[in-house]
């Protein structure tokens, strides 16, 4: 599956993306993530969108970029993931 979404700015700017579901057997990616999104109707995706941390805590997700060995872009370690997490 495969879906062209065309974002406009409040300047007027268009932006195109492709979102392309992963193969069966391979792991998700942030694609599936967003496509099992927009498969929510739209006045649910309207409501606050939480994720919970270990202590319980209820925040806004942030999402991080996870380098091989818990590395950093600066010392030119390899992007292993994106992850939803509960931290800033």
């Amino acid at each position: 599956m495969k879906l062209e979404v065309k974002i406009t700015d409040e300047n007027g700017n268009e932006y195109s993306y492709n979102l392309v579901r992963s193969s069966s057997g391979e792991p998700k990616n942030l694609n599936d993530f967003i496509l099992e999104a927009l498969s929510i109707s739209e006045d649910k995706r309207e409501l606050p969108f939480r994720i919970q941390s270990p202590n319980g805590l209820e925040v806004f997700p942030s999402i991080k970029m996870k380098f091989e060995n818990f590395g950093s872009p600066l010392l030119g370690d390899k992007l292993e993931s994106m992850m939803v997490t509960w931290a800033d």
